[in-house]
């Protein structure tokens, strides 16, 4: 018993070493240092840091790597179910997947399962495709509700 709660001691440590205010000041400079490093930033002459021309860039192609979030529909269709199972390693796709559904009008049954009455455009289906994730997605399209009566008629 002793062992365990030598164990459980330390992480209990480690887990307010880890959110200390000053644990918290050393990972910022750490990555103030690396963005400076990197060029990203730089200081001004006023003593203040400014995001480089580089850095601009940089944000520049990250705003841009996943397509637009918002997607024409049209009208409504039967309930559809949309399922994935996405990798942590692409977790910003798969939270652009969520947020997208949800600018469609899907409602989250589940953390990885959505329904709505949306038609789903050709081009959301497009950018699955381009974002190499349509393997891991699902689409159920229900001629028959069941249980999911509060979508309404699926006919």
């Amino acid at each position: 018993m002793g062992r365990i709660d030598y164990e459980y001691e330390k992480q209990q440590r480690s887990r307010r070493e880890k959110n200390s205010p000053e644990h918290r000041k050393r990972r910022l400079r750490v990555f103030i240092s690396k963005m400076k490093h990197d060029g990203l930033i730089k200081k001004s002459t006023d003593n203040k840091f400014i995001i480089s021309q580089k850095g601009i860039s940089k944000m520049a192609k990250l705003k841009n790597s996943l397509p637009n979030r918002y997607y024409e529909t049209t009208g409504r269709n039967r309930a559809v179910i949309i399922s994935f199972d996405i990798p942590e390693k692409l977790r910003r796709k798969r939270n652009w997947l969520r947020e997208v559904l949800k600018n469609l009008g899907f409602e989250m049954i589940h953390q990885s399962v959505w329904v709505g009455k949306v038609k789903i455009p050709k081009e959301f289906i497009m950018d699955l495709e381009n974002l190499k994730i349509l393997e891991f997605i699902e689409i159920f399209e229900i001629s028959k509700t069941g249980t999911l009566k509060k979508f309404g008629k699926a006919n």
